[in-house]
């Protein structure tokens, strides 16, 4: 009975790393997979496919597997490619899976550009079940 507790009150052992394969996602993919083998965690990528868009999920797979061959330190990330609301599936990821971190790259925007930019990552740090690391990316890579 002892063993069953212990299992079941261990610290979850994975981060998940928001990825939209824009510029400075390398970057974004660099440094979050360092930070989480420093942790000692394992690394899951996540893609959410806006429904909005036509994008085939082979095409995806290949893109950010093409990603991760020029990031070494993600060589072993588990990837998956979820369809719908980027906030609602970061969440709903994160409620269906042991996750202790989350990763989100942030990009200074131009000033007109700021009417949305960073609602991802304020939902998700006021509503996610996980610490949330935001990484402010220079959009180079």
């Amino acid at each position: 009975m002892q063993e069953d507790q212990n299992s079941t009150s261990q610290r979850p052992s994975a981060a998940l790393l928001s990825l939209d394969l824009e510029e400075g996602s390398q970057e974004l993919l660099r440094r979050g997979a360092q930070y989480v083998k420093r942790l000692g965690l394992s690394l899951n990528i996540l893609y959410v496919l806006p429904p909005a868009r036509g994008q085939d999920e082979a095409d995806l797979q290949k893109r950010i597997e093409e990603l991760i061959v020029k990031v070494p330190e993600a060589d072993d990330a588990g990837v998956f490619i979820r369809k719908g609301c980027i906030e609602d599936e970061i969440l709903a990821y994160l409620n269906e899976e042991s996750t202790e971190l989350v990763i989100l790259g942030h990009r200074h925007k131009a000033k007109r550009e700021r009417v949305h930019v960073g609602s991802t990552v304020r939902t998700v740090i006021s509503l996610a079940p996980a610490a949330v690391l935001v990484l402010l990316l220079d959009g180079k890579g």
